[in-house]
Formats: structure tokens, sequence, C-alpha cells
């Protein structure tokens, strides 16, 4: 067998397109070679390429369209805003135009027809994605009252990079300029309970269901401190007047040697400055009957009377 042919050192190391490299010179037969895969008509990238989000967009820039661009589950992937499992496995792509361009179709597309604002579209390099504000308002049809406010805690973040922080202003601001009606009634009542509190989607989610269930408003990232005014912690929910306390426990509470440490001292230290602590983990977060039970008794002995 003959050695395989070179690529042309102009086509670069990355995804290029059909057209482009037939421009170069290189048969046809060579582009059917079993070093090339072929994530989207027309494109061909390495053999063995790792299929990440960034990879699958870069690749398919090569044959968007002009004015095109990356939006809904494609756009928020790519900004990293948490989303249900399924989604953020999901390997089609979003790709929207404006109203009067061409739908883009084929496999391992997703394509919309979208008005927006030219203000809610940004240019990263050849790449143009609807920017996090735009995006959170596209997710309203999308996602359950839990995971859309999951995101929009995320991008109120207190601890996020500034530049890529938002504040509910920008949300309700790009709401306004919104056009879409599916999912505008959910979008409009999850946007004034965001915080920029909460550190993890779990916790967003469970203080969605607690409120589901009649418990009293929480206080978000809840600083605890003895009637002596000694700082004992922060939970993340926190019930002041009837003295309970909240923390939702990811993994890394308990594969952390350090945090595993400070979460045995947790409990006792709340204990002597007379609250009542609960905590949650993974098994709450699939079935959250148990620990709202839980917390309605502790609520109820600190003197609430839901």
């Amino acid at each position: 067998m003959g050695a395989r042919v070179k690529l042309p050192t102009a086509i670069g190391v990355g995804p290029f397109s059909v057209g482009r490299a037939l421009a170069l010179g290189v048969g046809a037969g060579r582009l059917r070679g079993a070093d090339l895969e072929r994530p989207f008509w027309g494109i061909r990238v390495p053999a063995g390429s790792e299929r990440s989000i960034v990879n699958m967009v870069d690749a398919y820039a090569e044959r968007m369209s002009p004015g095109a661009y990356f939006s809904h589950i494609t756009a928020a992937r790519l900004w990293g805003i948490p989303l249900p499992f399924a989604l953020e496995r999901r390997p089609a792509l979003d790709v929207a135009v404006r109203p009067g361009q061409v739908v883009p179709v084929g496999v391992g597309i997703r394509g919309h027809r979208l008005q927006v604002d030219e203000r809610d579209v940004l240019q990263f390099g050849r790449i143009r994605v609807t920017s996090l504000a735009r995006t959170w308002c596209d997710l309203g049809a999308l996602l359950s009252e839990e995971d859309l406010v999951a995101a929009g805690d995320f991008l109120l973040w207190r601890r996020r990079a500034a530049h890529l922080r938002l504040d509910r202003s920008n949300l309700a601001n790009a709401l306004d300029r919104w056009k879409g009606r599916r999912g505008r009634p959910l979008l409009e009542r999850c946007l004034p309970t965001l915080t920029d509190r909460a550190d993890s989607p779990p916790e967003s989610v469970m203080r969605v269901r607690f409120a589901s269930a009649g418990l009293p408003s929480p206080e978000v990232n809840c600083e605890i401190y003895t009637d002596a005014g000694v700082f004992v912690a922060m939970a993340d929910l926190g019930w002041r007047r009837y003295r309970v306390a909240f923390d939702y426990e990811g993994d890394g509470h308990r594969t952390d040697r350090v945090q595993w440490g400070k979460d045995l001292k947790r409990a006792p230290r709340l204990e002597d400055a007379t609250w009542s602590y609960v905590r949650a983990g993974a098994p709450d977060l699939r079935d959250s009957r148990e620990i709202i039970e839980i917390l309605k008794s502790r609520l109820r002995r600190g003197g609430w009377c839901g």
C-alpha cells in the first residue's frame, strides 16, 4: 500500500471544508481517507478528534452561512451555563438565522429562525453566539423552572469573573427585547427569584422545590453567629427566624478530606448555637419529599405555623 498523500500545509491541523481542500488541489479520493472524519456534510476533521462542544462548533463554523450564529443549548454549553444531563450531552448544534434567511438543516444541526437584537449576538473570532442574557431567554421554552433558576443564578453569581457576571436588570432588558412567546411566563416568574449568592445548581434547585412546597423564603448563604456575635457557619439556606439551617453537600464534601473535616465540626457548632441543622445530598435531589418533610418539622419546631 502506498504512502498516504499529505494534505497541504495551508489546510492546517484543524477542521476544514471540502470546498477549500478541493480548491487547494486535494483530490476527492484523498478526502475519503481513513485519517479523516466527517462531523458535518462538507467538513473534514482529523480522525480521532475529540467531539467536544468547542471542537464541534469550530468544525461547523467552516460552513456556516454569513449572519448565522449559535443559540439555545449550544450557546448555553459554550457559555458553561448549567443544564440537565440529557441536554448537556445532546450532540446536535443549535444554529440560528434572522428572518428572511434560510434555516440551516442537516445531520447534527437544529436550525432556528429568530428575531434578535444586534446587541444580543456576540462575535468571537469567526464564531457568533447569543449573549449570556439572550441565551437565558431562549432557554425559557426548554428548561423547567428549577433548571431555569439554576441557570439564572449561575449568570448572576457574585464570584463569576466581572466581565461574565450579569445582574437582574441585564436579564430583564434582554427579556424586554426577546420576541418569543413560549416560556415567557416562566421567565417572568423566575426572574425575581434569582440570586447572586447560590453557589451551585443543586442549591438553586432545592430552593425552588422548597418554595413550591410552601416553605417560607430562606436566606441564601445565611451567615450564622452566636448570640455573642461569634461566627459559626454560613449555611446554603437559612431560616433565621426559626433557627433552621440547610446545606446541600455534593460529592466533593465526601471526597475532599479537608472539607469533610470542616463538615464534621459544623453540625455541633450549629447545635451549640441552638440552630437546627439539616443536610441533604444527591438522593434528596432525586427525590426531595422526605427532606421537605424534615424541614417542615424543624421549622414548625422553631415556631413556623405553616
